[in-house]
């Protein structure tokens, strides 16, 4: 009975392949705020992939111009470093991370980890920007809780209004 089972499990999660998701911690827009040492409004202006200097990872670092300041301060343009990217016929793919195109616009959540910049909870901490709006599907993630996330959508400047909140501004 038992090896019974296990071969049925094992042939559960064969025929499933492999899921594409990352477990993390679910952040609250308040944990964002709070745990974020910078909040910016900008758009990626440039991209270079590189692998780390042990050869063990593809990292991706995307300079940022800053259009706004929500929280801290930076420079007209900071660099945004992620885990994942293509070096030659190499990939490395990271589910959840978020990945920028050159011109895209988004409010990022940002912490420092070790030397480099990086976005709060994964693509929790990355709002895109469209037509005025924000938006935040945090693809490629799962949650200890099992539940799905709400996308959120709402104007970019009740998004900010709400930032302000919740610094007390």
């Amino acid at each position: 009975m038992k090896r019974e089972t296990i071969c049925s499990l094992f042939l559960l999660f064969a025929l499933l392949g492999p899921l594409d998701a990352t477990t993390i911690r679910r952040l609250s827009f308040d944990d964002l705020v709070s745990k974020s040492r910078l909040i910016v409004i900008g758009h990626v202006i440039d991209s270079r992939t590189f692998w780390t200097d042990d050869h063990k990872l593809i990292m991706t670092a995307y300079t940022v111009q800053v259009q706004e300041n929500l929280k801290g301060n930076t420079p007209q343009a900071i660099v945004i470093t992620t885990i994942g990217g293509q070096v030659g016929n190499t990939v490395l793919h990271v589910a959840g991370m978020p990945v920028f195109g050159n011109g895209q616009s988004a409010v990022l959540f940002l912490e420092q980890s070790g030397a480099y910049t990086t976005v709060v909870g994964l693509n929790q901490g990355n709002f895109p920007i469209s037509n005025g709006e924000v938006s935040n599907t945090v693809i490629g993630l799962s949650f200890p809780d099992g539940f799905a996330t709400k996308p959120v959508k709402t104007s970019l400047d009740e998004f900010k209004h709400q930032i302000q909140l919740r610094l007390g501004r």
